[in-house]
Formats: structure tokens, C-alpha cells, sequence
């Protein structure tokens, strides 16, 4: 079938000057160069308010065209008061101005998207339970795609404030769309682009052990960067190759042609980093919760009556 998705890569960064105190490193980079490497594409478009003034930074560069935004701080009248929920808006005015792909910069792309090109919009399962939500973090859309249309008009009835309805918006309100107009888009099941998931025990999966990971179903992996921070933080080529994890064989590709002390000189002590057995239980019984909510009808009373205009 014909591509309607076109092969333009987008990624948001610095809508804070302090950078969310997670400045632009080795997962970052990785993680864009990883996209660049296996979904090859015509245009890499990097927005950003703040400019980041890292050595991974200006490594990346070359391969980029870099554009300074100026991220918006209200929609429809809300205020924006999160740069987290700025970025949501970004991502889905340029993917609506231009179509392509839109990629949260921890994500590393494992192969090709090119099966995933023919549709008008792609999304994946946030969550082994299909009422999490779809998440923002991998959008694949045609410009003006119908679905991303919509979604951005119902922004009008957006309220996040940072601390309450975080994942209304980008989690909920696209799986309630996607059952109202499941013509628009190809929902993949949650292990095409968020496995594995955001718990402790499945970050220190990816980051501190060699266990298997089954990536045959996957095109991408999300490393969640606010719950992984312990292991990527001053991260280097050095630790990547020193330190044998799953995260580390994925990333290894990407930095073979850097020195290993790029970027920092610091070196993980990896046992430092590794969460509590406390804390990993308690983990667990919060995504236990979390999966009981799930499977709860979506309270959807907050979007608007008037999606089919």
C-alpha cells in the first residue's frame, strides 16, 4: 500500500530552561540517533525552547535541523502550565503542519517502521490493560490527519495543571477517540512500543539486568526516562561498554565511534542505582492498582459531545 506517512522525524526538548534538571546526554542521543539508523528518514526536525549545551548536544547536531520554538503556554484559553503538556501540544501541531513521526527523546527505535506507513495514524497500547490508554510518546500521523484534528479541538476542554488530570489528554482522551472513530487509526497492542513497562522491576529489566527481552513484536522501546534517570543520568560510552545490560546492547551501536570518556567522566556504581527490594514491591502493588483502574469504564464525561464536527 502507499505511504501516507511521510518519513519526518519530530522530537520536543527544552521547553525549560533547567531542562526538567535532565540535560540533553547519552540516552538522549542515542535514543534520536537510534531513529535516524533504523527508520532512515528524509527529515529530522528537533524543537526546543531552551537550547541544550551539552557535548551530546552539539554531536547530534549535524544529523538534525534544530528549531527553536517558542512553546505555547495556553490552548484555547487554558493555561499550559507544564512543559510536559507544551511538548503534547507541539507534538501535535507539527505532526498536523507536516505529518511524520513523532518520538519522545527516551525512546530507541529497534527496526524499521516501514509496515506502519500506509495508515493515517498509529498509536500504541499504554499498559497491559486496555483501558490505560494510548500513549503520546510515539505518535505516527499524515499531515492533517482526522484523528490528530480531533484530538487537538478537544483541548478545549484541557485542564491539566501539573499535578491533576496529568494524563488526560495524552493517555485517555486518544483511546476514547480511537473507539469513536476507529477508522481513523491502527491501535498496536502495548508490547509494539511500551514494553517493557514503567515499573521498577521492568525499568531495572532494562537497565541492570541481561535477562531476555522477547523484541519480536517490537518496534520501539520507551525507557521512561523520569523512572530510569538513575541509571542514564551522566551516563558514557565508557559505562555502555564497560556494564553488560539490555539497555547497554541496545545503545553500544550508537556510541562505537565516541571515546569513552565523551561526554563526562563519571562511572556508574551500578548497586548504588539498583531500587530496594521495598521499593520494588511497592511498585508492584501500585501497578496492581493502577491495572484494577484500568479495567474500569473510562470517565470520559469531561470531552466534548460534539467530536463529530
Amino acid at each position: 500500500m502507499a505511504e501516507r506517512i511521510p518519513k519526518i522525524l519530530h522530537f520536543c526538548f527544552g521547553m525549560t530552561a533547567d531542562f526538567g534538571g535532565k540535560p540533553f546526554g547519552l540516552a538522549h542521543y542515542v535514543s534520536v540517533r537510534s531513529a535516524i539508523e533504523q527508520i532512515k528518514p528524509r527529515e529530522v526536525f528537533v524543537y526546543y525552547q531552551y537550547e541544550p549545551d551539552t557535548d551530546w548536544w552539539r554531536q547530534l547536531l549535524p544529523r538534525i535541523t534544530a528549531v527553536k520554538i517558542e512553546a505555547p503556554v495556553a490552548i484555547f484559553g487554558n493555561p499550559i502550565a507544564h512543559p510536559a503538556h507544551r511538548a503534547d501540544v507541539v507534538r501535535l501541531e507539527k505532526l498536523i503542519e507536516r505529518g511524520g513521526i513523532y518520538l519522545d527523546c527516551d525512546v530507541l527505535v529497534q527496526k524499521s517502521f516501514d509496515d506502519l506507513l500506509s495508515y493515517s495514524v498509529v498509536l500504541g497500547q499504554q499498559g497491559r490493560v486496555e483501558n490505560f490508554g494510548l500513549a503520546n510518546a510515539i505518535i505516527l500521523a499524515e499531515r492533517n490527519a482526522p484523528f490528530l484534528l480531533r484530538w487537538y479541538r478537544e483541548y478545549r476542554t484541557f485542564r491539566g495543571d501539573g499535578n491533576h488530570h496529568w494524563d488526560e489528554h495524552s493517555v485517555v482522551l486518544p483511546l476514547y477517540l480511537s473507539r469513536k472513530f476507529p477508522a481513523e487509526i491502527k491501535v498496536l497492542p502495548f508490547d509494539a512500543f511500551f514494553y517493557p513497562l514503567w515499573t521498577a522491576d521492568h525499568v531495572e529489566w532494562m537497565f541492570d539486568s541481561t535477562r531476555p527481552i522477547d523484541l519480536s513484536r517490537t518496534y520501539a522501546n520507551h525507557f521512561w526516562e523520569s523512572r530510569s534517570w538513575r541509571y542514564i543520568d551522566r551516563l558514557t560510552p565508557a559505562d555502555v561498554r564497560r556494564v553488560d545490560t539490555n539497555f547497554h546492547r541496545w545503545a553500544r551501536p550508537y556510541v562505537a565511534d565516541l571515546s569513552d570518556d565523551f561526554g563526562g567522566s563519571a562511572q556508574l556504581n551500578f548497586a548504588d542505582r539498583r531500587p530496594s527490594r521495598a521499593h520494588l514491591l511497592g511498585e508492584r502493588a501500585l501497578q496492581w492498582l493502577r491495572d484494577q483502574k484500568a479495567r474500569l469504564p473510562l470517565d470520559v464525561s469531561r470531552f466534548s459531545t460534539d467530536l463529530e464536527k
